[in-house]
């Protein structure tokens, strides 16, 4: 787009890297595909993870406050 509004060399150079950049950008999607889906499937089962384990966290924290001692009366 560049080159369209400037005519010179340099432009014309700019708007090729910037073509070959996105060309680029879009290869490396492409070939980590595989590995983004393997990502997110990471992300997801660690977001579960952490539900559960906040749960059972919550969990005990009703039990110790439900069964705490209680306290003993000043002599």
């Amino acid at each position: 787009m560049l080159s369209a509004v400037l005519n010179s060399d340099t432009a014309v150079e700019v708007s090729i890297r910037i073509m070959n950049s996105f060309v680029a950008m879009r290869r490396f999607i492409a070939s980590n595909g595989l590995m983004f889906e393997h990502l997110n499937a990471i992300e997801l089962r660690q977001i579960e993870y952490q539900k559960k384990t906040d749960e059972r966290f919550d969990e005990v924290f009703e039990y110790i406050s439900g069964h705490s001692e209680p306290e003993q009366k000043k002599k």
